[in-house]
């Protein structure tokens, strides 16, 4: 089930700016503007409100006979009603709008009243009758070139098909309002809107994952915007996700918030939708009283939104709750009523009817497509037309510049010696030409030579700089160690404890110089890449269980999330020093009872794996600094060693196998690489 949004006027200004602004000492247009936005506002967060303000300006309106104010005042005060499904109020007050505007021509009021008339419409289960206000709203729109509410139109055609199960058609028509909302960065909510919507048809096309990120990000926006509506369909969005991947308790939180908001604006429509979700939940968790419970509640509301519909989809889950329970005479009970609701939505004939008005505008749409590529050719002709005597008008003057060639073939004749001796004196500076082009080319290989050289010179100085800075401490240490034993300066407790020391910093220091060997290599251009498909959870595996002992010392959760099915096209060798790489760092940082969590989704043709820690988080000048020879880490938990020239070999790596790699991290907060990779199919 995708819900269709109402059409009305995108929330401008804090609720508090706009109260602030409103004085009655104002003109009344000042007065009706300034309402006109709180009830615009107050759309998703209190319908209550939204209709008070709606009836002020209402009054303003009629005073100043603005028939255009009086229909956009019916049309606001209609959705409030709608909005907790008081949909008979809602209709009425949508056709006065809609009359007010046709009577003084105000298409856009039109276009409004019929937008939202096909919603209750769409609500009550008259989706002929729906089909028709959502196309003629369209071709309103069309004509007054007004994209958003466009988009609102092919939206809720869309959704109708949703409703009818056509879900790839559906998918084709919010894609379509997608790709028209990005060109509109200040509509958020209109974004918000259609990425809730492609959710939906990947969650029905059986994309659970890309469905989950697409109600992710519609979640993100409508939050920032403050849309309780939007958060509540939002919420309800990822709970049906989680339902779908058996996760019912994690279902079940994001579901609750859905409902809270629903029942903060009076949402009775959605209130039965999410109830019947939880009630899904609470059934396969095998919580019969709970599911029994909140499926009775979501008939109620069905009942109370008179959407029949709505009553069916409650009865079937009351269907399935009482079977589960071997209530045998219940189910039946449940079944027979639902049979006779059904009987009476002749669901094929509406979807046959549905899909043939919609093929006509279609059919329209193609004609008139058609008429104007008839002008176009008619235009295309005149040009053609053109070009011809174009073409003949230079004909005649290559004609005339033939003719006045031969008169003056005989001045010619006598300049011809003169000629010869300028190819003469050209023959010659093509040589001198030439002789310089081979100089240039040699310079230029010089050159060439010369920069490889001075990249080469900085590798070596970049590689010494790091083995004589890093390697002169363990080697000291290592040193003194041996000298203090050797004039017995250390007793045996002492010794253990610097053995045990001096291990850890040898197996760092030797992490180091693979790292270092592998970042020369690479530098001096000895890398040879070769992808292949690589199953990423196996590469994480495996490196976990290579540093298990330094996990365990540090009492550190690590998790691998990573789809076992998921690989990515990389080389295998490179795959396993990044992941290694970065899976110490975040050990090596990390401290008693933090989390480090592997996890990773598929985005277009790439798969984005993420290595989250909650250790301590890196300041913003370490961050900017972070994958270059400036940057300096600091030292771990325990004391361990950070060497820089790990991350940097890691960026290099996945760079040539055409990926990249970033990072996010704030102090106190913990840090996130994010690893980009080519799929493979």
């Amino acid at each position: 089930m995708n819900c269709i949004g109402f059409f009305a006027n995108a929330q401008t200004s804090k609720v508090d700016d706009l109260l602030a602004q409103l004085k009655s000492t104002d003109a009344d247009t000042t007065q009706i503007k300034i309402l006109r936005k709180l009830s615009a506002a107050y759309t998703s967060i209190d319908p209550i409100k939204k209709r008070y303000y709606a009836n002020q300006y209402l009054r303003l309106a009629e005073k100043n006979n603005i028939d255009s104010n009086i229909a956009n005042a019916y049309i606001d005060i209609g959705i409030a009603y709608a909005v907790q499904s008081n949909l008979d109020s809602g209709l009425y007050y949508f056709k006065l709008g809609n009359e007010k505007a046709r009577a003084c021509n105000y298409l856009n009021g039109i276009g409004r009243s019929l937008v939202n008339m096909g919603f209750v419409h769409d609500r009550q289960d008259k989706k002929q009758e729906s089909v028709k206000n959502y196309e003629e709203s369209l071709q309103i729109f069309k004509k007054l070139n007004y994209k958003r509410g466009i988009n609102q139109s092919i939206m809720n055609l869309g959704s109708l098909y949703f409703d009818l199960g056509e879900y790839k058609t559906a998918d084709i028509y919010f894609r379509q309002v997608y790709e028209s909302v990005k060109e509109t960065p200040n509509d958020q909510a209109g974004l918000a809107n259609a990425i809730f919507s492609l959710g939906g048809s990947a969650r029905k096309l059986n994309k659970p994952r890309l469905a989950l990120s697409y109600y992710q990000k519609s979640l993100t926006i409508r939050e920032k915007l403050g849309d309780l509506n939007g958060i509540a369909l939002s919420n309800w969005g990822i709970g049906l996700v989680l339902n779908n991947l058996q996760q019912h308790k994690q279902a079940l939180k994001h579901l609750k918030i859905a409902l809270e908001n629903n029942q903060k604006i009076k949402n009775v429509y959605q209130q039965a939708v999410v109830l019947m979700s939880m009630s899904d939940s609470y059934l396969h968790l095998k919580d019969y009283k709970r599911a029994q419970e909140t499926a009775k509640i979501g008939l109620e509301k069905a009942n109370e939104s008179s959407s029949r519909g709505l009553v069916v989809q409650a009865l079937e889950y009351l269907v399935k709750i009482e079977k589960a329970q071997s209530n045998f005479a219940e189910a039946l009970k449940y079944q027979s009523q639902h049979i006779a609701i059904t009987d009476s939505i002749d669901s094929e004939q509406i979807k046959k009817e549905i899909i043939l008005d919609d093929l006509a505008r279609v059919n329209t749409d193609n004609k008139n497509l058609e008429k104007s590529n008839k002008k176009i050719a008619a235009k295309n002709n005149d040009y053609v037309i053109a070009i011809t005597i174009i073409s003949v008008l230079l004909i005649l003057v290559g004609v005339l510049l033939i003719l006045y060639y031969r008169r003056n073939a005989e001045s010619k004749a006598s300049n011809a010696r003169l000629k010869l001796q300028k190819q003469e004196i050209a023959e010659v500076n093509e040589e001198l030409s030439a002789l310089n082009e081979e100089l240039k080319t040699q310079m230029e290989i010089v050159f060439a030579q010369n920069l490889e050289l001075e990249k080469l010179n900085q590798v070596k100085n970049k590689f010494f700089s790091i083995v004589s800075h890093d390697l002169r401490g363990p080697i000291n240490n290592l040193r003194m160690l041996f000298e203090m034993y050797r004039q017995g300066a250390l007793n045996e407790e002492e010794l253990t404890a610097l053995f045990s020391k001096l291990e850890e910093t040898t197996y760092t220091t030797a992490a180091f110089l693979d790292n270092l060997l592998e970042w020369s290599k690479h530098q001096l251009g000895g890398i040879v890449v070769n992808p292949i498909a690589v199953e990423l959870r196996q590469v994480i595996a495996h490196n976990i269980e290579l540093i298990d002992s330094q996990i365990k010392l540090k009492d550190i959760k690590v998790e691998n999330r990573v789809n076992a099915h998921l690989t990515v096209f990389a080389d295998l060798n490179m795959t396993h020093v990044v992941i290694r790489n970065l899976l110490s760092n975040a050990v090596k940082f990390c401290k008693a009872n933090d989390e480090i969590i592997f996890d990773a989704i598929v985005e277009n043709d790439k798969v984005i794996c993420s290595i989250k820690d909650t250790g301590p988080g890196i300041n913003e000048v370490d961050r900017e600094n972070l994958f270059n020879l400036t940057h300096r880490p600091n030292t771990g938990t325990y004391g361990e060693k950070g060497y820089h020239i790990g991350l940097i070999l890691c960026k290099d790596m996945i760079l040539q196998n055409k990926g990249n790699l970033q990072v996010e991290s704030k102090l106190g907060q913990g840090t996130t690489f994010y690893i980009t990779l080519p799929i493979k199919d």
